[in-house]
């Protein structure tokens, strides 16, 4: 009893748990794996693999980075 109201707990404040259970609900997580964009991705292959990590995930990562300083919060753990 009290094993299944802590496991309901974790569950409540857990936000994997919701994310996992909106995307399942929702079907975006089934979506997202068909997607045409995810097959490109995957069929990248030598430099342009590197390319796209390194250059446009990088672009990617500093904007994100960008917009939450806005608003005070930070991804970097050294900051």
């Amino acid at each position: 009893m009290i094993g299944g109201l802590l496991k309901l707990l974790k569950d409540i404040v857990d936000p994997s748990h919701w994310a996992e259970r909106i995307g399942n609900k929702t079907g975006l997580y089934d979506k997202a794996e068909k997607s045409s964009f995810r097959q490109w991705a995957l069929n990248l292959k030598g430099w342009k693999w590197w390319f796209y990590q390194i250059v446009v995930c990088g672009i990617f990562f500093i904007l994100i980075e960008l917009l939450l300083n806005l608003i005070g919060l930070t991804m970097l753990p050294w900051r």
